[in-house]
């Protein structure tokens, strides 16, 4: 065994262990549970804290697996495996409005849709599992990205951004201001910012231990989702939230 995999085995040993446990543990446990001497588990969690995939537990020299961690296995489950836990959930929205719902998730500096249900007579869909939802541009983009901590932000907006439509707001003050709202609120509205005649609100799905990682939205043309009143989509997405969050946290 190569150097490299063998402090690379320390790091995943230390990480299992904390996996296992529940409320924490403190060095001393770590040491007892992993065999390995006092000075190498302090080193593992002083590096482990470092890139946040740890974090002291209330303050305490008691250690668990930090949001960093847990929202990358989140992120790296597979659309599939939403697709079926959410459909349900997606149905009666559909059911409801009659306008397409759908699912996004925080992918590197974009969000993306993983999953959407239609209305039987819906003819063209605007969402398709896969495609790309800009966060500066999108309801269900925007809403996740308002969740997100400053340095994240302030790296998206470092970016070059695309103006998709007379409505888009690219200027970093603009965005900054349109993310304030969103978290004032609770939810988001994306007004024909990323296709022309296409109005969208979505809401952001809390997940214990991991923040907001997902959204759930509706979407539909302009002229008809107006028809609705805001607070009713609000209110019905807001409850669609809630259960999947009980769906994906369980999972």
């Amino acid at each position: 065994m190569t150097k490299e995999k063998g402090i690379l085995r320390r790091y995943a040993l230390v990480l299992d262990t904390l996996a296992a446990a529940n409320g924490g543990l403190t060095l001393t446990e770590i040491m007892q549970a992993t065999g390995l001497p006092q000075g190498t588990v302090h080193r593992l969690i002083v590096a482990l804290l470092d890139v946040g995939y740890i974090e002291p537990l209330e303050g305490r020299k008691v250690y668990g697996l930090a949001p960093r961690l847990l929202r990358m296995l989140h992120i790296g489950t597979p659309a599939q495996v939403i697709a079926k836990l959410v459909e349900p959930e997606l149905d009666l929205l559909v059911h409801h409005f009659g306008e397409t719902a759908f699912i996004a998730k925080l992918a590197g500096h974009e969000a993306l849709s993983v999953a959407m249900a239609v209305p039987d007579s819906e003819g063209q869909s605007y969402v398709q599992p896969g495609r790309v939802m800009p966060v500066h541009a999108t309801a269900s983009g925007k809403i996740i990205f308002a969740f997100q901590d400053k340095a994240f932000i302030d790296e998206v907006l470092s970016t070059p951004r695309q103006k998709f439509t007379e409505n888009t707001l690219v200027e970093k003050e603009e965005i900054r201001t349109d993310l304030e709202k969103t978290i004032q609120q609770g939810y988001a509205v994306c007004a024909e910012e990323l296709d022309p005649g296409i109005y969208s609100y979505a809401c952001p799905i809390h997940l214990e231990d991991t923040g907001v990682t997902y959204s759930v939205g509706l979407v539909g043309l302009t002229e008809r989702l107006n028809k609705f009143p805001a607070s009713e989509i609000i209110s019905k997405l807001t409850d669609s939230a809630k259960a999947i969050s009980s769906l994906l946290s369980t999972r």
